[in-house]
């Protein structure tokens, strides 16, 4: 499965296969944070962005064995969120 991450839509449509995997693949603690941010509710846009920032961030620090697809939607989507989130 391929990603395509280009826009800030395609950052929050990642958060759930990425929940998924991560859920599947033994990263219960990462998948919970995700799925718990997916749950919650921004009053604003740059708010919702900057927790997706934080959170993908943070799955690229702690979880080495992503697959080669997730990885690379991963730093797509933090390069889109980098430069449209400051």
């Amino acid at each position: 499965m391929a990603f395509n991450i280009t826009n800030h839509d395609h950052v929050y449509k990642f958060a759930l296969p990425l929940h998924d995997y991560l859920s599947q693949n033994g990263h219960l603690e990462e998948a919970r944070a995700l799925g718990h941010l997916v749950d919650s509710c921004f009053p604003n846009d740059g708010e919702a962005l900057e927790a997706h920032r934080k959170a993908y961030r943070e799955i690229k620090e702690t979880v080495h064995d992503l697959p080669p697809q997730y990885q690379q939607a991963l730093e797509a989507a933090l390069d889109v969120l980098d430069t449209k989130v400051k």
